[in-house]
């Protein structure tokens, strides 16, 4: 009868999963693409997706409206934060020069053209742009500076410092103690919303004043799934290595929660497009698989 109940309890658990969305098998990506497939990002429409080697060098795109994938840079670091706006990726190359130097430079891809382009000169250090448009606010060598026009919303964060810029004034704010920092911070779609990962902590949803909306669990590569879900990575590990590592689906408040894959399948680094309704990952030995995720009514 005990084990009756237990079985019980655990068909009630994983119905009460399935209720977020309907999910299809994966379903690998580039199979005939020799070499490693790591770090997925989705473009917001879900048509074009950019990935690249382990170390984040030889950033390509891939069209998934005509099934091929293309060159953007070989160069290391390339696809550390490379973003998509509008017709374009965003990207940061880096070089070791003649002093033995690493440099790093802002650099443009058009889509259309097939062409790359300088945003910036080389410099020591710079910081991942946070895009509006066709406004552009980053930070070079230290120095907080724009590209074009400045962004009237921008959000970045530094060590235990979240930054929210809302009608082109910054504001530092420390919603969550964490001494080892704050990283993947963005804004929800709807522009109301801030979620960061608070090392130690978890995922943090904010307002725009900084004020502790939600902490929907400690996950990691936090990406928003529409407004009010998020998609993430749960992993286990001993500090140098994986022991587990699967995807999820988490609603902000994170009362409800769906596993996409399985712990043991050792899948990270999730990518998500809600308008496209897919999912892309990759595994742990540099291969890429998507799934269509649902969301139910």
């Amino acid at each position: 009868m005990k084990r009756f109940l237990a079985l019980a309890g655990i068909a009630i658990a994983i119905g009460a999963q399935a209720q977020i969305a309907t999910v299809s098998a994966p379903e690998a990506l580039l199979q005939d693409v020799r070499g490693e497939l790591y770090n997925p990002i989705l473009s917001a429409d879900g048509t074009k997706l950019l990935y690249s080697a382990s170390d984040f060098s030889n950033l390509r795109m891939y069209d998934f409206n005509v099934g091929e994938s293309s060159l953007i840079c070989d160069e290391a670091g390339a696809g550390y934060g490379a973003q998509f706006a509008g017709n374009t990726v965003v990207y940061i190359a880096q070089k070791v020069n003649d002093n033995g130097l690493i440099m790093r430079q802002l650099r443009k891809y058009d889509i259309g053209a097939g062409a790359n382009a300088n945003l910036t000169a080389p410099a020591r250090f710079i910081e991942r742009p946070y895009i509006d448009g066709t406004a552009m606010n980053t930070a070079i060598d230290g120095k907080r500076r724009s590209i074009g026009k400045s962004a009237a919303k921008a959000v970045r964060t530094e060590g235990s410092t979240l930054y929210i810029t809302t009608n082109g004034v910054e504001r530092a704010y420390s919603p969550v103690a964490s001494e080892a920092g704050y990283l993947w911070e963005s804004f929800s779609p709807d522009g109301q919303k801030v979620m960061f990962f608070a090392a130690g902590k978890g995922i943090v949803i904010t307002d725009l004043n900084g004020n502790v909306l939600a902490t929907p669990g400690n996950f990691e590569n936090p990406q928003w799934y529409g407004n009010d879900y998020i998609v993430a990575q749960n992993s286990t590990d001993d500090g140098h290595q994986y022991s587990s590592s699967q995807i999820v689906l988490v609603s902000l408040d994170g009362k409800q929660r769906q596993d996409l894959t399985t712990p043991e399948s050792m899948t990270m680094n999730p990518a998500a497009s809600v308008a496209a309704q897919k999912v892309v990952y990759n595994t742990i030995d540099g291969r890429m698989y998507q799934m269509t995720v649902k969301l139910n009514k």
